[in-house]
């Protein structure tokens, strides 16, 4: 069983017809379905066979019970169900150019308010039942802090962005139990380090604040990966982009599922590197066919 912490949203994605213009209203096909970080992650573990439980907040707006029924018809235990009354559900709208890289993001996560250090403490021994925990940083800097002095199973945060990502430098060089596993793209490696253009010395300098490993993935230049010991600077698959969101998420499952599995650092990263290429190639932040990477 892996456990994973943070947000499932209602996404809105918007993918031009033709060529993106700025500042103008653009002939657009507008996609809904249902996303956050935690809960693609979930997802795309699901699909590649584990058994995942995710642990998150529900509004009670009238899309939060169906969000929660697709997070169980993906194959998803949701063990406790937090619903928070009076709350709307998370959105996140994504508006992307032709080639499908994201132009501008919104992200009304105002509910993730509501999942609380005491609400995780709650069920620490249930969460430590699990081979392992994924955190995603769309919770709150007490939670990951909870998260990091009781976690007693590998912990995986995934940075989530360049703003969220400054919630795991407070967590750095803390006395902890179990390894912690962080991944960061390339921008979020530098807003927490302050290292730039050298992505070796970023990663140096995340072992040198205590973490047990560390993934820089860095778009299509590939991904960078170190545990102190052994690093390694693995391609990307060449693929025709169809949609940039979810290609991270996908990462981090296939990281998760192949360590899970007793893969080398190297052999996790490139599994997620595959998973990545599949989540590029999909109009949806899920592709159904991750589940092919099994085979």
């Amino acid at each position: 069983m892996i456990t994973v912490i943070g947000a499932a949203n209602v996404d809105i994605t918007a993918s031009p017809l033709g060529r993106y213009v700025p500042c103008d209203s653009n002939p657009s096909r507008v996609e809904i379905g249902f996303g956050g970080v935690g809960r693609n992650i979930a997802h795309n573990l699901c699909l590649m066979g584990e058994q995942v439980r995710l642990f998150t907040v529900f509004g009670d707006d009238s899309i939060a019970l169906t969000l929660r029924d697709d997070c169980r018809r993906v194959g998803m235990t949701i063990d406790p169900i937090l619903e928070v009354a009076g709350a709307r559900s998370n959105y996140f709208i994504c508006v992307n150019d032709h080639n499908g890289e994201m132009q501008a993001g919104a992200a009304d996560m105002e509910l993730m308010s509501h999942l609380t250090p005491e609400m995780v403490a709650t069920h620490i021994d249930s969460i430590n039942a699990s081979n392992a925990v994924v955190a995603d940083c769309n919770v709150s800097e007490a939670v990951l802090q909870y998260l990091v002095e009781h976690c007693a199973k590998p912990l995986y945060i995934d940075a989530t962005s360049a703003a969220k990502a400054m919630k795991i430098k407070p967590l750095l060089g803390k006395k902890r139990s179990a390894p912690l596993i962080i991944k960061v793209n390339q921008a979020e490696a530098v807003a927490l380090s302050g290292i730039k253009g050298d992505v070796e010395a970023m990663a140096r300098w995340f072992i040198e604040q205590g973490v047990s490993s560390i993934y820089i993935t860095m778009g299509a230049r590939g991904v960078y990966c170190s545990d102190g010991e052994h690093s390694v600077a693995m391609p990307s698959q060449a693929v025709t982009v169809v949609n940039a969101t979810g290609a991270g998420d996908a990462f981090m499952a296939g990281v998760v599922h192949a360590e899970m599995d007793g893969a080398t650092m190297q052999d996790a990263c490139a599994l997620g590197i595959k998973a990545a290429a599949l989540a590029l190639q999909s109009t949806k932040a899920v592709n159904p066919k991750i589940n092919q990477l099994n085979n």
